[in-house]
């Protein structure tokens, strides 16, 4: 299939001419994260107008009940001040509904300084712009972040970072890698992996998903967490069934729609399903976890139909459905409610969070 010319497209066809096949995450982080080229270098992906819609922007109410579980935990546990870091906060948007909803209530004397983990300034300009109100922060190094109790969320963070695959062949593992030929990019077999995985070769074509970013970025999170108190709650496109581990879940997306990867280089969202498995073989003595449940588990937990059932009072019939319609995007299984699981992991030393 042919490519669209691009400057990200020649950019990655010389280096495979150079130096032979690239690993998948190398493909990925160029594609997504190339400061003048990359899909995230548009500040116009997230929305209507853009290539996929996160719950945060279908309702306010989805960024509420993540305030009242994080205020309610925090004054349960008895934390003072507390860092709340927004992983890969797309256009704002639930910050924005966080940082409002606690405006809202009383909230005890504690304090919540907010920060954002952004490294597109394009999407920078469009968050400082939406929460130009607000007190925040912006970093693009965990390390950045004060020593102090720390509640991350990570909103389709997770699903957008840069993987490996390792494929199954007549008894052994090889890395899946990219080539290029004729200008049209491909998949093709890399060295032989012999001591990395431990999984069943058998069958063929069985496709085991890394990535180092995300345990690189875990690793962080615990370090902090571990010493001064904290949680991570995750919500993502995510596997439970174990089938789904030894299947390729790398897509694209553009304009709403499924496309091929190696098409509109630089324009095409690319991600992968998470493994939340693999979350829990890395947590460490000291931080539990709880999940993965459905989107639609949690918000029901935390009480989203009561939300918009009282959102609903007085209102017009037009209003009415309109919140209806959001209630159904973010719960029902045909929309958000079933793909999208949510995974907290948390220091044992604070009470446990809501929602599970």
């Amino acid at each position: 299939m042919k490519i669209q010319e691009s400057p990200l497209k020649k950019k990655i066809t010389r280096l495979i001419e150079a130096n032979g096949p690239i690993h998948i995450s190398e493909f990925m982080e160029i594609c997504l994260y190339n400061i003048d080229h990359g899909y995230y270098s548009n500040s116009k992906v997230i929305g209507k107008k853009g290539d996929f819609v996160t719950s945060p922007e279908i309702s306010q109410v989805f960024g509420e009940l993540i305030a009242l579980n994080f205020y309610s935990n925090a004054l349960s546990s008895n934390l003072k001040e507390i860092n709340l870091v927004e992983l890969g906060p797309g256009n704002g948007t639930l910050m924005k509904d966080i940082l409002n909803t606690f405006s809202k209530i009383q909230t005890n004397n504690i304090k919540f300084n907010s920060f954002l983990f952004e490294k597109s300034n394009q999407l920078k300009k469009v968050q400082k712009n939406n929460l130009s109100k607000y007190k925040c922060n912006w970093i693009d190094n965990l390390e950045n972040i004060p020593n102090k109790p720390t509640y991350f969320i990570a909103n389709e963070f997770f699903d957008a970072l840069p993987i490996n695959q390792f494929i199954s062949n007549n008894g052994y593992w090889f890395e899946r890698k990219v080539e290029v030929k004729n200008n049209n990019f491909y998949f093709v077999l890399g060295k032989k992996i012999s001591d990395k995985l431990d999984d069943d070769p058998y069958p063929n074509g069985k496709i085991i998903e890394q990535s180092i970013y995300t345990q690189s970025i875990l690793a962080k999170i615990f370090k902090l967490i571990l010493k001064y108190s904290g949680a991570l709650i995750v919500i993502d496109y995510g596997q439970i069934n174990k089938e789904l581990n030894y299947k390729n879940t790398l897509q694209g997306v553009k304009n709403h729609h499924a496309s091929d990867i190696f098409q509109s280089i630089g324009l095409t969202d690319l991600s992968s399903w998470v493994n939340f498995s693999a979350f829990m073989k890395n947590v460490p003595n000291g931080v539990i976890y709880k999940g993965p449940i459905t989107q639609k588990e949690f918000l029901m937990n935390l009480g989203i139909k009561e939300r918009f059932e009282n959102l609903g009072h007085n209102k017009s019939v037009i209003e009415r459905r309109r919140l209806s319609n959001e209630f159904e995007r973010l719960v029902s299984a045909s929309y958000m409610g079933q793909a999208f699981k949510v995974f907290a992991l948390q220091s044992e030393n604070l009470k446990i969070l809501e929602g599970f």
